[in-house]
């Protein structure tokens, strides 16, 4: 990792710590951080559906009682991190429900 990305990393890890919202350990629920050739990756992941995968995963995949308002909770975190990105000066792109990738400068484009 270059000082560059160094630096990148640590500007969008205070823009979350200003938000409320401080990085998770990996395998943990919580917000995770995750290099990416344009920028870096945010997302999320609560508790709740860390278990609901598990369940998936095992053997009574047809009793999955996945929790129908991880959609909208989703969609709210996603909104509400775009908004503290974008006021911080960042470009923002969504990358389905679960990610947000926030450029670098060198990857924004040209307005």
């Amino acid at each position: 990792m270059t000082d560059q990305e160094r630096q990148f990393l640590a500007a969008v890890r205070e823009v979350l710590e200003e938000a409320g919202f401080s990085e998770s350990a990996a395998g943990a629920e919580g917000v995770h951080t995750v290099q990416h050739a344009r920028g870096v990756m945010v997302g999320w992941m609560p508790e709740e559906l860390r278990s609901v995968r598990a369940r998936r995963r095992g053997p009574r995949r047809s009793r999955n009682t996945g929790r129908k308002d991880l959609p909208g909770l989703r969609h709210a975190f996603g909104l509400a991190l775009a908004a503290a990105f974008r006021n911080a000066g960042f470009t923002v792109e969504t990358r389905g429900d679960e990610w947000l990738l926030v450029l670098q400068p060198e990857h924004q484009p040209e307005l």
